[in-house]
């Protein structure tokens, strides 16, 4: 089975999105191929909300069996949650959606506890957490390397899965809509 995440922008997302998509097909017992799209070169939410955008890109790529679209929610002050239930619905059973609570480097940050002085609420809570709480942890932790430190920060995942799926229910929500796309697949 080949899987293709769609990020809003791949230069730093990537290395958050894989090892997630990776772990969630894990738990649902599949063995899957997963790449993270990068031509073209998506640059913001609204590229990757387009609809001609992911039209292109599935009839592009029609080898692969799920797209997951994942891009930030961003305090849905741009109707992304609009727009992403309008593309999964133009492409049933090919594209499934997620939108992270409210950029994807809140899930990083969920697996490093005790690194935030904030209450978790209200980092899930604010619009900016990359600028608030991700770039100056990713700082502080040494952002040389991939991602800006993102991949390195990634690793704590072993070990803090169940951790992350209860602080971001969006991430169990697409596992569990995985799950019952795979078992549509497989009869």
């Amino acid at each position: 089975m080949k899987v293709l995440i769609i990020p809003e922008d791949p230069t730093h997302d990537q290395y958050i999105l894989k090892p997630v998509v990776e772990r969630i097909f894990h738990e649902i017992g599949r063995k899957v191929r997963i790449d993270v799209l990068g031509d073209p070169h998506l640059r913001g939410v609204d590229q990757a909300l387009d609809r001609e955008t992911i039209t292109t890109i599935i009839d592009d790529n029609p080898m692969i069996d799920v797209f997951l679209l994942i891009v930030d929610l961003d305090c849905n002050r741009y109707r992304n949650k609009e727009r992403a239930d309008d593309r999964e619905r133009e492409h049933p059973g090919q594209l499934l959606t997620c939108l992270a609570v409210q950029e994807v480097e809140v899930w990083m940050l969920a697996l490093h506890p005790g690194q935030i002085d904030e209450a978790w609420a209200d980092v899930r809570a604010d619009c900016d957490p990359k600028e608030r709480y991700s770039d100056p942890f990713l700082n502080a932790l040494g952002s040389d390397g991939p991602g800006k430190g993102r991949k390195k920060a990634m690793r704590a995942l072993t070990g803090n899965w169940s951790r992350l799926v209860h602080l971001c229910p969006e991430i169990k929500d697409l596992q569990e809509r995985l799950a019952e796309w795979s078992r549509s697949r497989t009869g």
